[in-house]
């Protein structure tokens, strides 16, 4: 009620009221000045009619006032008399005004207390609006209530803010599962360098304190670190590729292309590695299948899930095929591996998770998550299909349009 009471409405209301009162005095005034004018003046023509001999009860005639004005000529008195000396007149006037200036102060009375409740309900309801929004601020569980009536003001404010509220509670959700994110993030990454530091320190402790050293296994200490280096550099890169992509800041360039020449693409730049490990690659690309995607970041994923085969699948055989189906195109790559474990195969995608739990230096853990999120952006999904001592396949799914 204070707040009503202060409030600037209120204000406005009263003045309105005065200045419709005030309005409705001068406006009845001059409507009675008018009226007293007219009834006084058809009085003055009623009495010479009736002193003319015409019939007081009837409509007084021409003739009649001409005989009544012909018999007081003497006194001065004719129908062009000014109302305004007869002493009926103020009564007159003073009847009409008090009755118009009633009925007009009585509208605008009601119009007030109309208004008045009307202003109290809007601000009573913006009051416990204000209280809820308050209370939401401190306690995210807490709802803004619907205030008002439908379709009005105030309960449009209400639904407006109770709208910004969930869409506030919706980004906090999200800064928080961004946050838990980062924080497992670093941890992992943090653990995977320091593992990678730890072989790099020792070894260049072995090369710095110990002097007979055979040149061979000097040879060969120096290859570990560098080893541990290059690991170090390829994880701290696809870190930078994985924060990228879950920040929304890579933006892709989707243009027609050929899956088959993406296939062909990576399968060449990985040859010396598939070589190095003894593994052959067998394809059955058609060119004719188009594909509406970024070719250099889909490159990224299938180059991921190719060397996660090759390092952890033990396997002797990749391939590489390309289906198009009426409803979607489909990129399959195979491997005659050991095969994924059921269920393991839900932790594929997870940041520093494969499907091997003997993990080499050359796999950073991201690869695999990097690949799913690109494949996903790029309007796909994808599908793996394992069984143990058989091999694994993987199939990007990307639905026609």
């Amino acid at each position: 009620m204070d707040g009503f009471v202060r409030n600037g409405s209120m204000r406005r209301l009263l003045l309105i009221f005065i200045l419709l009162l005030a309005l409705s005095a001068g406006l009845s005034f001059l409507i009675a000045d008018k009226c007293a004018e007219k009834i006084v003046s058809a009085q003055i023509e009623a009495e010479l009619s009736a002193i003319g001999g015409g019939k007081f009860s009837a409509l007084p005639d021409e003739a009649s006032i001409a005989a009544g004005e012909e018999i007081m000529k003497e006194y001065g008195i004719n129908r062009e008399l000014e109302p305004k000396i007869m002493r009926c007149y103020n009564s007159v006037r003073m009847t009409v005004f008090t009755s118009l200036f009633a009925l007009t102060a009585l509208i605008s009375v009601l119009w007030l207390v109309v208004s008045l409740r009307e202003l109290a309900a809007i601000c009573r309801d913006l009051e416990r609006l204000r209280t809820d929004c308050i209370a939401a601020s401190d306690n995210s569980d807490h709802h803004i209530g619907l205030y008002g009536r439908d379709l009005d003001s105030v309960r449009r404010v209400s639904e407006g803010a109770e709208l910004l509220l969930r869409r506030i509670n919706h980004l906090n959700s999200k800064l928080s599962q961004e946050q838990r994110f980062l924080r497992t993030f670093l941890t992992d990454l943090s653990h995977q360098i320091k593992t990678s530091l730890a072989v790099v320190r020792l070894n260049t402790d072995m090369l710095s304190e110990l002097d007979n050293i055979p040149e061979e296994r000097r040879q060969q200490l120096s290859e570990e670190i560098q080893i541990s280096l290059d690991a170090m550099e390829q994880l701290v890169i696809e870190a930078i590729k994985l924060a990228k992509l879950n920040a929304d800041a890579v933006e892709y360039r989707m243009e027609d292309n050929s899956p088959a020449d993406i296939c062909n693409t990576v399968l060449k730049r990985l040859a010396p590695m598939l070589r190095k490990n003894n593994i052959s690659v067998r394809t059955d690309l058609d060119s004719s299948v188009r594909l509406i995607c970024d070719k250099g970041w889909l490159c990224e994923a299938v180059e991921n899930i190719i060397k996660n085969s090759a390092d952890h699948s033990e396997c002797t055989e990749i391939s590489a095929e390309t289906k198009n189906d009426p409803l979607m195109i489909t990129i399959a790559l195979s491997d005659n591996g050991k095969g994924i474990p059921q269920s393991d195969i839900p932790k594929l995608f997870e940041r520093f998770s494969s499907g091997s739990n003997d993990r080499t230096m050359y796999s950073s853990g991201l690869g695999m998550s990097i690949a799913h999120r690109i494949v996903t952006d790029n309007g796909g999904e994808i599908l793996v299909y394992s069984e143990e001592s058989k091999g694994t396949r993987f199939e990007l799914v990307f639905l026609k349009n």
